[in-house]
């Protein structure tokens, strides 16, 4: 008679845990935990504390505010050192150790790329990666249906570079200088679009991530009769390479992908910087639009150091805004698939920053769309409207 009432007991032990809802990784009544990898002590270090920042100045303002359903947002940071093996290394730790929610602008191409297969087996979401590739939003490779991206492809603004740049030069000979990973493959993969559609050849020169020395890459353009050059790096290698080529006596027209468009590069490329034009996938920092006076409103509130303002800090500013949106729509009772749910619901959202973004449950590209910034006497400006 006991072992029949313990085998009761037992059963109705297995029925009740059947019965309870495993709980959300990183979500309590009070907090919500995101997870970021930078690269914090590599080759784009300059970057890797103003991203997060720019994010933590948003956060901020909504926790202060009360929260999303009255949790409050808690970013983790990690490094990895813009080097994709440790980038996996990090985000297990976030998601097996740290129990993060989601993921949240993580930056690289290849970093990003490396960790589809760990989304994919956790089915942990990747919101605003820090990256224009193109192949963020392909639907059909792991984890597509994890991650939503914010930014205009790398392939589609170089066909709109391209074609920019032909529309008033028909016999322009333009060369591309990429990096050799796969932020310049889908560099190549606009590039090829542009010369099956334009009927032109593009020459193409690659050099390594972390290079500081242009002089073959430049040299090489000269050699080959470049008259506009656009350069896919992002902020160090178009400062080197436009003052190599002043060096060299070389002055094509400089164009560059959209992680060229911070300001800085204006500023440390000086004379050499003048009239580079840069792809942008939102409105300046420094505009009128209405994230933009925000932004420099909580900054000054904030007391952010003022070296750290300019697009990358607010790139994470405006990011945050994107994973916030979605934890509303997700509703008080947070899951990681009821945040995808929301996310989905964006429909031509005005965000006050990027051109307006859509996702649904086969497109989670966001946006097609960006504008062009040219330094005019050391100052960025913008010359154009939105281009798709």
């Amino acid at each position: 008679m006991k072992k029949i009432i313990g085998l009761f007991i037992m059963l109705g032990l297995v029925f009740v845990g059947c019965g309870k809802q495993a709980p959300t990784p990183g979500v309590t009544d009070t907090e919500i935990i995101i997870g970021n990898i930078q690269d914090l002590s590599g080759p784009m270090k300059e970057l890797g504390a103003v991203l997060p920042s720019g994010s933590n100045v948003y956060f901020r303002y909504i926790n202060e505010a009360g929260g999303v359903h009255g949790r409050k947002i808690k970013m983790l940071v990690e490094d990895h050192q813009y080097n994709p093996q440790k980038a996996v290394v990090a985000a297990k730790k976030l998601i097996e150790k740290d129990q993060v929610f989601c993921l949240y602008h993580v930056i690289g191409t290849s970093p990003c790329e490396a960790l589809r297969p760990i989304l994919a087996e956790t089915g942990t979401p990747l919101i605003a990666p820090a990256t224009q590739s193109g192949t963020m939003s392909d639907m059909t490779r792991p984890a597509g249906n994890l991650i939503f991206h914010t930014d205009t492809g790398y392939d589609k603004q170089t066909v709109i570079l391209v074609d920019y740049i032909l529309k008033d030069n028909a016999n322009a000979k333009i060369g591309i200088i990429y990096q050799d990973d796969d932020y310049g493959e889908n560099v190549l993969k606009g590039a090829s679009e542009a010369e099956a559609s334009q009927g032109i050849s593009i020459q193409k020169e690659a050099y390594q991530r972390g290079a500081t020395d242009f002089a073959g890459q430049v040299g090489n353009m000269i050699k080959g009769g470049a008259t506009h050059v656009i350069i896919a790096g992002v902020v160090k290698e178009p400062i080197i390479v436009m003052k190599t080529a002043a060096a060299m006596g070389y002055s094509p027209k400089f164009f560059g992908t959209s992680p060229t468009m911070d300001h800085r590069v204006s500023l440390a490329a000086g004379p050499a910087g003048e009239g580079f034009i840069s792809a942008n996938f939102a409105n300046l920092w420094n505009s009128d639009a209405p994230s933009a006076v925000k932004y420099r409103e909580l900054c000054a509130q904030y007391e952010v150091p003022k070296a750290y303002m300019g697009m990358y800090h607010f790139y994470g500013y405006i990011t945050a805004k994107v994973l916030v949106e979605g934890l509303k729509r997700a509703g008080k009772n947070l899951t990681r698939e009821r945040l995808i749910n929301g996310l989905e619901t964006l429909n031509k959202w005005d965000s006050g920053a990027f051109p307006p973004i859509t996702y649904n449950s086969k497109d989670h590209a966001g946006t097609e769309s960006v504008i062009l910034v040219q330094v005019k006497d050391g100052v960025q400006t913008v010359i154009t409207d939105w281009i798709d």
